[in-house]
């Protein structure tokens, strides 16, 4: 697979569309992820973030279809891959940390055989190679001694542990790109701080390019460098973090940003919170998808689905009342 210049993304995706019974789940969905930078994708339970993630692999369930877009690495669309060329670049090229380890994790298999496994999944190496390239990776991602957790099996070990070893897993052949699902979703707060610590040094020593799909717009501020909000579906708004944050341009980002939790409000004061749930695909209407949650809705948003406008240079936003999000900001304050 050949390198990317350094002008260009390493990660390109373009307009993809996933379908379910015929109902668009993810649609027109378009981001860039350059070299040695981290992509966050935010948004409620049910946006489509990790049915994306799982297209950039091409792991989708059975019941979904891509039925549009591009998914390019480098100079390589993975999405048109046949599925034997596709199983060589997965894991090798693009590799993923899933949501839950527990679930991913094989309580049958110690952790040196399942991290073994997946380097010779894709290299010609011996058992006994594969092992010490296993214990290797152990004590790069920060598990103490490595020796003895290499014959230990997943249940034996913590979350914490488990996640790192599933970290371990996704890195062991060397991808140019990791998409984590959720990684620090059923961690303790110390934990999670662990795990992104680990993460930000992955980026600063190996130059691995993260697409973090995540709903904390805390880890967004931690480790991004980019943030895609995406809302049923599709993108509202994609910035660089610390704009987004300073100048959020679509509703649904300004109402998200309100109702983190902050230590300057007074004691016992009502959090906000965002009225409504997301949509079904098979609800989402002709126009702006937030719609009916959008305290600045009017009818042409009912009417109309907005393009993504330029807000700034390199800012974009699907509102057609964009001028107005301030009005939120305000409000919450």
């Amino acid at each position: 697979m050949a390198m990317s210049a350094p002008d260009r993304p390493l990660l390109s995706v373009e307009d993809l569309t996933i379908e379910i019974a015929g109902a668009s789940v993810v649609d027109g969905v378009s981001f860039a992820v350059q070299p040695g930078e981290v992509m966050a994708l935010v948004g409620e339970s049910g946006c489509g973030k990790s049915l994306t993630s799982y297209a950039l692999l091409g792991l989708l369930p059975d019941v979904a279809e891509r039925t549009a877009g591009s998914v390019r690495l480098a100079d390589t669309d993975l999405a048109a891959l046949p599925p034997r060329r596709l199983r060589k670049a997965r894991g090798k090229d693009i590799s993923i940390i899933f949501q839950e380890p527990s679930a991913s994790l094989d309580p049958l298999a110690t952790v040196g055989a399942q991290i073994a496994e997946a380097l010779r999944q894709h290299e010609a190496v011996s058992r006994r190679e594969a092992l010490a390239r296993a214990r290797d990776m152990l004590e790069a991602v920060s598990i103490p001694d490595p020796d003895r957790r290499l014959h230990q099996y997943p249940f034996e070990l913590s979350g914490g542990m488990c996640q790192r070893i599933m970290i371990a897993i996704a890195l062991i052949c060397g991808p140019r790109v990791l998409v984590a699902d959720e990684p620090t979703t059923a961690l303790d707060v110390t934990i999670q701080a662990q795990i992104l610590d680990l993460m930000k040094r992955l980026v600063a020593e190996r130059g691995t390019s993260i697409v973090l799909i995540t709903h904390d717009m805390g880890v967004v501020a931690d480790i991004a460098d980019h943030v895609a909000v995406m809302y049923a579906g599709r993108i509202a708004e994609i910035a660089p973090v610390d704009d987004l944050f300073a100048r959020p341009a679509h509703p649904y980002t300004a109402l998200l940003l309100a109702s983190v939790p902050r230590l300057d409000v007074a004691p016992k004061a009502t959090l906000a919170t965002i009225e409504g749930l997301v949509p079904s695909p098979g609800d989402f209407g002709e126009g702006c998808r937030f719609t009916d949650r959008c305290p600045l809705a009017s009818e042409r948003c009912r009417a109309e689905q907005p393009p993504l406008f330029e807000e700034r240079p390199g800012h974009r936003t699907a509102c057609w009342h964009r001028d107005r999000v301030g009005e939120i900001a305000r409000a919450a304050a």
